[in-house]
Formats: C-alpha cells, structure tokens, sequence
C-alpha cells in the first residue's frame, strides 16, 4: 500500500479529521531494516506500510494515549525494554512458542491489553491481545490496519482536541 493509499484508507473512518499532511513522517528502507535489528522482528506488510508512511507521526491521526509509536515519554532504550518485558511476560504464561514468531507490542489498552502482531508468522498483519488481568492471549478480529482504523474511531474522535493541540512524534531507533 502507498503512502496515500494507507493516508486515504485511515481518513475514511473519520473524513473530517483535519490531517495534517506535511508532518506525517516515517522510516526510510533503510531505517526500517535498522528497527528489524534492534526490535529484532520482521517488518513486511501492514506494519511495513504503517512505518514507512507514518510510523514517526501521524499527522493528527493518532495521539500517544494507545499507539506505542508516538509516546514522547518512551527513548528508545524504554521502547527495547518493553518489548522484552513483554517477551518475558508471555514466557510467564508458557507461551514460549509465540518468541519464535517474533512479537512486536506496539499498543496498551486500559494499562493492562497489550497488543501485538507476530511478526515472523503466516499472518504477520493479525493482531493478537495479552491480558495482563487473565493471564491469557486473545486473538482479536483485527489485521493491523483495521486496528488502526478502530483507534480513529474509538480514540481519535474521543480526544480529538488534544490530538489537535500537539504534535505526537515517537522514536523507534534514533537515540
């Protein structure tokens, strides 16, 4: 998916959001190969897409209260540790299966829903739950797209004055 593709497939949700255009900002190939190493997962598909196109800011789409990508509070080194944090969660659960297929959080929900995709999975666009309350792993009805479209509709529109009033830009490599 082009950029303008994925820009036009998220501003259906909600065509009124007033985007701004010029500060949508993602990863170059390069930088993206780069997340690979670090995060040490595959970026293809929906994720790739996202990264390339908006994956620093959204341009209004998204604020930073779901979508890891955009926490200014969160360095680099803060966004590494809670992917293994998280990794290490899901060994506290015997799910030791799932690292092989190489879990990339990048959403929380309510504190305790973490959301992530398996990135070197048959379905690497499938968006999976841990519920830190159960103890458990839900597959949700989402792709990773179809997540973000549900954030715009949930999220965005919900919060959309403070989205407005601030620029929300994240970090996955640059220290």
């Amino acid at each position: 998916m082009k950029n303008n593709q994925l820009i036009n497939y998220l501003h259906t949700v909600y065509p009124e959001l007033p985007i701004n255009i010029h500060k949508i900002k993602g990863y170059s190939d390069d930088e993206i190969k780069k997340i690979e190493r670090l995060y040490r997962i595959n970026v293809t598909e929906q994720l790739y897409d996202f990264l390339s196109c908006m994956g620093r800011c959204s341009g209004g789409f998204f604020g930073d209260s779901s979508l890891l990508f955009y926490r200014n509070s969160f360095s680099v080194r803060d966004h590494v540790q809670f992917q293994i944090g998280s990794c290490s969660e899901l060994c506290g659960i015997q799910k030791h299966d799932l690292l092989n297929k190489k879990p990339f959080f990048f959403s929380i929900e309510s504190e305790t829903q973490h959301l992530f995709l398996l990135t070197y999975s048959d379905n690497p666009n499938k968006v999976y739950q841990y519920d830190e309350n159960e103890e458990v792993i839900k597959n949700t009805h989402w792709d990773f797209n179809g997540y973000l479209k549900y954030l715009i509709d949930k999220s965005t529109k919900k919060n959309i004055n403070n989205i407005l009033k601030y620029d929300f830009i994240g970090e996955l490599i640059e220290i």
